[in-house]
């Protein structure tokens, strides 16, 4: 296990769809350049008052710096304003609250100032709670920068900027580590990205006689100067670092090809034209099309027409079904075309009955012995959404909404999935929210789902996630290249790592980074495009 101090080192990583190249500022209101009607939220963290480490003397203010230049850049600041000195649960706590205010933005921002380490290429931020005294302790005591790029991920905004600006020194220096080295690790970015450090990777930035960061105080004051993109505000605060710290420190940036501009403060007239939107549906309608247009099944094109019936092929799916035969007896598909089949696992789970008004009583489940009736006891309390499902063997299991933000259909269809993973068996929904939706009178309902443990890789129909997840991460996961693996649990956690050196190395680094995310069992779902869940139970 190597550990790595983040030497006073700044990455700024700014993450656009591969949808949305070619999104520009928008045109800007006069004399602002903040895009009309454009949403731009920040949390902005700086801790200096740390418990068990050496106290840091600028964080706090490179932290108000910043939060002052992003309100006047037009952005709604998570608390108000920047958030000081927080120990790990409050850090979590304004994380999760980051991600739930993301959710409708253009732009999200997340900047950060205090402690940081790097260990095994994974970098984590130091919470003022933060007291390692042995190597495992990174795990419980740190928060990984991933949480914070999982949050952006999931709110789909436009573009998503982190900044981190972690310290010079060692914080637990001669407390026993292995290895320490300066630098910080590159960042697993998604396709077309930019990543900015305040020095070169590997090398140490320093920490400034003044108030701020020579880093931090180039950009806080960049961040105002209008016209300038974000390519120029590199640009020149790297001129700027270089030259106030006599060439000792050099910035360094790395990028992926993106296209359009992104303003903090726009010129004060901005002439940017909207990328034109590709047809809602056309990518699904190809897919489907493509693995139809040879057929001689005639209910297949039927199935196009019923779907797309004003679609690009109609014409002629309409000509294949008069040459086919309208009389004649289609026979069923084998399997579902894609189009079909993506429609089918993105559907919600069949409705539960309606409920029975009848509250839930742990004790009164049936086909349940003593002791699980007793562990659920608690399940009246738990948060909505949520869902429990039992199988006729003895065994239940439940998702509510208390650890991960979950809709209602999430908590079905992952009650029924780790139910049915555990009995081996189709189970049934007892009860959805605080009623009882099973009939007792018609007997035990089995309602199967899906559990796709081998094949090809598909975002929809990875198991346990929530849809959300399915939709964004593990369709990011798809897009990327290189040696990459996902690990999941039962209960909905789950990692991806990709651009790895080896086949071993994906297993190892995201079992590795699923472990560390909680104390739940972690499970390998996939290395690079194909499912491999079946083989390793």
């Amino acid at each position: 296990m190597v550990l790595s101090i983040l030497g006073r080192t700044v990455v700024l990583v700014l993450s656009l769809a591969a949808f949305l190249f070619g999104w520009g500022a928008g045109p800007s209101v006069a004399g602002t350049g903040i895009g009309a009607g454009e949403r731009r939220v920040a949390l902005v963290l700086g801790n200096s008052a740390y418990q068990h480490a050496p106290r840091l003397p600028n964080p706090v203010n490179d932290a108000r710096a910043i939060a002052e230049s992003l309100r006047s850049a037009g952005f709604e600041l998570v608390g108000g304003g920047a958030q000081l000195d927080l120990d790990k649960a409050e850090t979590e706590r304004a994380i999760r609250s980051f991600g739930n205010k993301l959710a409708g933005s253009d732009v999200g921002l997340f900047y950060y100032a205090g402690h940081g380490l790097q260990m095994r290429g994974t970098n984590y931020l130091l919470p003022t709670s933060a007291n390692l005294t042995k190597e495992a302790d990174v795990r419980y005591e740190l928060i990984d920068v991933e949480m914070v790029l999982d949050e952006m991920a999931l709110a789909e905004s436009r573009l998503n900027i982190v900044i981190l600006d972690a310290c010079r020194n060692n914080p637990f220096g001669g407390r026993g580590f292995r290895a320490v080295s300066p630098g910080l690790a590159q960042m697993q970015a998604p396709a077309g990205t930019i990543i900015a450090y305040a020095t070169q990777p590997g090398a140490v930035a320093a920490d400034g006689n003044g108030d701020n960061s020579p880093y931090t105080e180039a950009l806080s004051k960049a961040l105002l100067v209008p016209g300038e993109t974000v390519f120029d505000i590199f640009n020149d605060v790297g001129i700027a670092v270089k030259r106030n710290t006599g060439g000792v420190q050099q910035p360094w940036v790395a990028a992926s090809p993106i296209e359009g501009r992104f303003y903090f403060l726009g010129p004060t007239t901005v002439v940017a034209q909207a990328p034109v939107p590709a047809p809602v549906g056309a990518d699904k309608e190809a897919l489907f099309w493509d693995s139809i247009k040879t057929s001689t099944n005639r209910g297949l094109f039927e199935a196009y027409l019923k779907q797309f019936p004003q679609g690009t092929f109609a014409a002629i799916a309409e000509a294949k079904v008069a040459e086919l035969g309208k009389d004649a007896a289609a026979p069923a598909p084998a399997s579902d075309p894609p189009a079909t089949a993506l429609a089918r696992l993105s559907a919600p789970v069949a409705p539960a009955p309606a409920p029975t008004g009848r509250p839930v009583d742990p004790s009164a489940i049936p086909y349940l012995g003593a002791k699980a009736r007793a562990a659920l006891a608690n399940y009246p309390s738990l948060p909505s959404p949520k869902a429990l499902a039992i199988s006729q063997k003895g065994g239940y299991a439940y998702a509510s909404n208390k650890s991960n933000p979950r809709t209602e259909e999430d908590v079905k269809r992952n009650a029924l999935q780790y139910c049915q993973h555990m009995a081996e068996a189709p189970c049934t929904l007892y009860a959805v929210g605080d009623s009882v939706v099973a009939d007792a009178d018609k007997g035990f309902k089995p309602m199967p789902v899906e559990i796709a443990g081998s094949g090809r890789f598909d975002p929809a129909r990875v198991p346990f996630v929530t849809e959300r997840t399915r939709e964004v991460a593990m369709v990011n996961y798809q897009r990327n290249n290189g040696q990459k693996a996902v690990a999941l649990t039962l209960l909905g956690r789950w990692a991806t790592v990709w651009d790895k050196a080896s086949d071993e190395d994906a297993r190892d680094a995201v079992m590795e980074k699923c472990t560390q995310g909680g104390k739940d069992e972690c499970l390998l779902y996939a290395v690079n495009d194909e499912i491999v869940f079946d083989e390793e139970r």
